[in-house]
């Protein structure tokens, strides 16, 4: 298959995929090398840099996402409306959001402790949004389900992980402590 091809099947999945996309999963679709996909994705994400593109793929802990230029946020929050949409989101939400993000896979009732107060509802809604999902069960009494942080989470903060999470609160921490 020509290069030229891959490149063009690599940016219709990337553009269409709800979840990050599976270098090894391509690369036996297309029955190539999963370097060949890689450097197909490396050379797209080049592309999208210098020719200032209004996406940008970004690699995630397991896999590549599309996802649009930062420096476009603001037309695009305006355009769709989004304000709204992030308002939605309560104090308690966030709480629960942050401590997912940074203690997850973690259970309802660790959150509930952290907290000190109920969160099966915060939890629900974070759900639903696409924030957090359930990641498993653990194998105890009552079989308690862990929930994690989701890909959308990383992507709505252009980050690929929660390493690249921690750097900018220890940066941001610093700035504070400096100024």
């Amino acid at each position: 298959m020509e290069r030229i091809r891959i490149k063009s099947i690599v940016e219709s999945i990337l553009f269409l995929a709800t979840e990050p996309l599976d270098v090894q999963k391509v690369a036996k679709i297309l029955e190539v090398d999963s370097q060949e996909v890689k450097s197909c994705i490396e050379e797209l994400k080049q592309e999208y840099l210098q020719q200032n593109r209004g996406f940008l793929i970004t690699e995630q802990e397991n896999g590549y996402v599309l996802v649009t230029n930062p420096e476009n946020s603001g037309y695009i929050r305006e355009y769709f409306d989004l304000e709204q949409k992030y308002i939605s989101l309560s104090q308690a939400a966030y709480e629960v959001l942050s401590i997912v993000a940074l203690k997850g896979p973690i259970t309802r009732q660790e959150i509930e402790k952290i907290r000190g107060v109920s969160s099966e509802n915060v939890i629900k809604s974070l759900i639903e949004k696409g924030l957090i999902r359930e990641a498993g069960r653990l194998d105890t009494i009552g079989k308690p389900a862990v929930y994690e942080v989701t890909s959308l989470f990383y992507t709505s903060l252009g980050i690929k992980d929660i390493d690249e999470l921690k750097e900018k609160i220890l940066k941001i921490q610093k700035e504070d402590t400096s100024n």
